[in-house]
């Protein structure tokens, strides 16, 4: 049981969002962005900014769109609040049917 706990845990921390990933989305709600872009409006690392949008590119909270101008890239919009919010929930959902499958395995 302790063991399923701890898996539990472990996965509801993937639904935590920090305080860069909260101001990467808020900004992505009024312009689409490079992580460059993102980085030097939020005066974060390029680093910092990929790690933190491939989390909420997971999550569903945003999109990428491949764009070719003259080099090959990224550019990040956030989904409205809305469509991300539905996003989250069916990931939690989705989250929720397997541990109870799991715990109905150990229980």
């Amino acid at each position: 049981m302790e063991e399923l706990l701890r898996a539990f845990t472990k996965t509801l921390e993937k639904f935590e969002l920090t305080s860069s990933e909260i101001k990467i989305y808020s900004l992505l709600l009024k312009e689409q962005l490079t992580p460059r872009q993102i980085a030097k409006k939020l005066d974060l690392s390029e680093r910092i900014v990929r790690e933190k949008l491939k989390h909420l590119l997971e999550l569903g909270l945003v999109e990428r769109e491949m764009v070719n101008r003259g080099w090959l890239g990224y550019i990040y919009k956030a989904k409205a609040p809305k469509e991300a919010l539905n996003s989250i929930l069916s990931k939690m959902e989705e989250f929720m049917e397997n541990f109870q499958k799991e715990a109905k395995k150990v229980l």
